[in-house]
């Protein structure tokens, strides 16, 4: 948990994610990591997972739903899933082990 805090505060110092399934959808490419919740929908989390397989972006699957996934973000609102764009590979390979 301590790593994807610190992802996210890095990503959002830099302003380098994009939020919310549109987004992510139209932004897998160039994306270093998603994050998707346990709210996403099914064919919303087929279409994601199926362009990262493509263009080999790794996923990250948040155990909790898109509030707590929201309050990580310190938004007010409900997040989905999250394209992050900026960050430290050995960040997301220390993330992704503890998955």
């Amino acid at each position: 948990m301590k790593n994807l805090e610190k992802i996210i505060k890095e990503a959002k110092s830099s302003n380098k994610y994009k939020e919310g399934v549109k987004e992510v959808r139209s932004n897998v490419k160039g994306s270093k990591l998603i994050i998707v919740s346990t709210s996403l929908s099914n064919t919303d989390r087929q279409f994601i997972e199926e362009h990262c397989k493509e263009l080999k972006v790794p996923i990250y699957y948040y155990n909790d739903n898109s509030i707590k996934l929201g309050r990580l973000f310190t938004r007010p609102y409900r997040i989905s899933a999250v394209a992050l764009k900026s960050v430290a590979d050995e960040d997301v390979n220390a993330l992704l082990e503890n998955q």
